[in-house]
C-alpha cells in the first residue's frame, strides 16, 4: 500500500468548507506552532495553508483533529501553486539547533529583512511530535500527518506580519474573531477538486446545492460522509458500543449465599 496520495486534503469545519466552496479559494490563516516555542513568548504563529497527502484509507479515527469536513484537490494543483512537504525534526535535533543558531546570528544584525529570511524556514518546519496547541492532545505525533504546506512571502500578504508571537496571535484572534487573513489565499477551479468529505447526509445535500449553482462541470467530484470513509474505506467503524447501564455491583459474599441456597433447594 502506498504511503502517499495523488490527492491533497484540507480538513476544516462545516462553515470553513462551505466558505471555501463558495469562494473557490483556500485562505491563509495564522497557525500557532511550537517549533520555536520559548517560555518567554510561547509559540509562534505563521500564516499558511495546510494540506496533507495521506491516502484516504489512512483517515482513521485519530486523523480528524482539525475537523470532520475536507476538500481533496489534485496534487498537480498543489505543485503548481508551490505547496511543499514540511520538514519534520526532533525537538533536540542537531538540524534544529543549527537553524536556531542562524536565526540568532540574523537577530544580532537587527536588520528586519535578514531576520525574516532566517525566520522563513521555520515556517516549513514541524516537530515530529509534541503538544497539539489549541486541541486536546498533550502528546501528538505530527509526523503521521504527512503535511504539505504553503507559506506566503511578506510581499504577498501586505498589511500582515510574517509571524506573530503567541500573545500577538491571541490579540489578532480576539480582534478579528478569526485567524484567517482576509482575501489572501490560493484560488482553485472545480476541475481541481476530486473529493469532498462532509459530516452527514444532510451536509451532502447542502454541498450538492452549492455545486449545482456552478457554471463548471462538477459531476466528477465524489462526495463522501465521514462515516463512509471510516466504515467503507478505512474499515474500522463497524462496532457499536452498548449504552452504559447503571447496575450496582453484586457483593461476592451475597452471590455465594444465593448460589448455596439454590444448590440445597435442589
Amino acid at each position: 500500500m502506498g504511503l502517499s496520495s495523488n490527492v491533497l486534503w484540507h480538513q476544516t469545519k462545516k462553515d470553513g468548507l462551505m466558505g471555501i466552496l463558495k469562494a473557490k479559494k483556500l485562505y491563509f490563516s495564522y497557525s500557532l506552532e511550537n517549533i520555536l516555542s520559548f517560555r518567554e513568548i510561547g509559540g509562534i504563529a505563521f500564516p499558511m495553508i495546510s494540506l496533507c497527502d495521506l491516502p484516504l484509507s489512512e483517515f482513521t479515527d485519530s486523523k480528524w483533529a482539525y475537523g470532520d469536513y475536507a476538500i481533496g484537490l489534485s496534487r498537480e494543483w498543489g505543485e503548481k501553486n508551490g505547496f511543499n512537504p514540511v520538514c519534520y525534526c526532533h525537538a533536540n535535533s542537531d538540524y534544529k539547533k543549527r537553524m536556531i543558531n542562524r536565526l540568532v546570528e540574523a537577530a544580532a544584525s537587527k536588520d528586519k529583512s535578514v531576520i525574516e529570511k532566517a525566520m522563513f524556514p521555520f515556517a516549513y518546519m514541524k516537530l515530529v511530535e509534541g503538544v497539539l496547541l489549541n486541541r486536546r492532545y498533550k502528546k501528538y505525533r505530527f509526523y503521521d500527518e504527512k503535511e504539505v504546506r504553503l507559506v506566503p512571502h511578506q510581499e504577498d500578504i501586505k498589511g500582515y506580519e510574517l509571524c506573530l508571537f503567541e500573545s500577538q496571535y491571541q490579540d489578532f484572534k480576539k480582534r478579528y474573531k478569526k485567524s484567517i487573513l482576509d482575501k489572501n489565499g490560493v484560488n482553485f477551479s472545480f476541475s481541481d477538486v476530486k473529493y469532498i468529505i462532509v459530516g452527514n447526509e444532510n451536509n451532502r445535500k447542502e454541498v450538492q446545492g452549492v455545486l449545482a449553482k456552478q457554471t463548471e462541470d462538477c459531476s466528477h467530484i465524489v462526495i463522501l460522509t465521514k462515516q463512509q470513509v471510516l466504515g467503507d474505506i478505512v474499515g474500522n467503524n463497524h462496532n457499536e458500543e452498548l449504552p452504559m447501564l447503571n447496575i450496582e455491583p453484586i457483593k461476592t459474599s451475597e452471590l455465594a449465599l444465593k448460589i448455596g441456597k439454590e444448590f440445597f433447594k435442589n
